[in-house]
């Protein structure tokens, strides 16, 4: 049975309502009252996050330039670092919680999308 059930146009609506939501959700949180640091580092990746997929090979981007497969590795590299971030930078509480449920999310997201 193939576990890769995300297909790479749905893998694209997924990569901007995450990118949607890692803009925004710090708003919502208050992540800049905890951290404005965690708040700005969440900002960042979310338009990191439109940008590249703007320019990768799949339905809804604008330049096809990144192949699907390093698209992947570059998220796989975002959820690393969504999990790594807050022991390096000390979050705690909510900011804590926020990057470890997005980090996992990303990880898993990749780990369902079909690369061929």
């Amino acid at each position: 049975m193939n576990h890769r059930i995300i297909s790479p146009s749905l893998h694209g609506v997924l990569d901007y309502i995450s990118a949607i939501v890692l803009i925004v959700a710090p708003n919502v949180l208050e992540l800049n009252e905890i951290s404005p640091f965690a708040y700005w580092l969440s900002v960042i990746a979310g338009c990191v996050l439109i940008l590249y997929s703007l320019m990768t090979d799949y339905e809804f981007s604008i330049g096809m330039f990144i192949p699907l497969r390093v698209h992947l590795v570059m998220d796989l590299s975002a959820g690393i670092l969504f999990i790594l971030w807050p022991l390096f930078f000390g979050f705690t509480g909510l900011a804590l919680a926020y990057y470890l449920v997005m980090g996992f999310g990303i990880l898993l997201v990749v780990a369902l999308t079909q690369s061929d």
